[in-house]
């Protein structure tokens, strides 16, 4: 059972940067992006045809096969022994879940912190190019008056 940590959680400029570069230039899958980003497939489908790197969810490397992969688990006639496992899963997440979840806090809160860092970058550069466009403009004189 795959567990889609992020789930819910708005996409950085960082993400969507790093799904640009997996699925344009390493060429991956989604299933392995949908691995990498913590998210759905139908989310990193979505998230592709929303930045426009996809006309539509047929176009996308490795849907067929996430299609059999699907509807091979929806076969899957061995219910009980899934929900067996799910339950073990399940209760060693309750131990060790913890500290994922710290760590997973952890790493967003050290995102969110790169990304105001980076904005208040970008707000000063602008304010200082402003503020010098706007000098330059006061320093220049009209060459003739009528």
């Amino acid at each position: 059972m795959q567990a889609y940590k992020r789930t819910g959680n708005k996409w950085s400029v960082n993400e969507l940067l790093q799904l640009e570069r997996e699925y344009e230039l390493l060429e991956l899958n989604i299933q392995d992006i949908a691995v990498k980003h913590q998210r759905t497939v139908q989310a990193i489908l979505y998230k592709l045809e929303a930045e426009g790197f996809i006309e539509s969810w047929n176009e996308a490397r490795g849907l067929n096969e996430w299609r059999s992969e699907k509807k091979y688990e929806e076969d899957d006639e061995d219910d009980e022994d899934d929900e067996e496992q799910q339950l073990t899963e399940n209760n060693n997440d309750d131990v060790s879940g913890g500290l994922s979840e710290i760590d997973n806090l952890t790493e967003r809160v050290w995102s969110l912190e790169t990304s105001v860092g980076e904005i208040r970058t970008m707000v000063k550069q602008m304010f200082d190019k402003m503020v010098e466009t706007k000098t330059n403009t006061k320093k220049r004189t009209k060459l003739r008056t009528y």
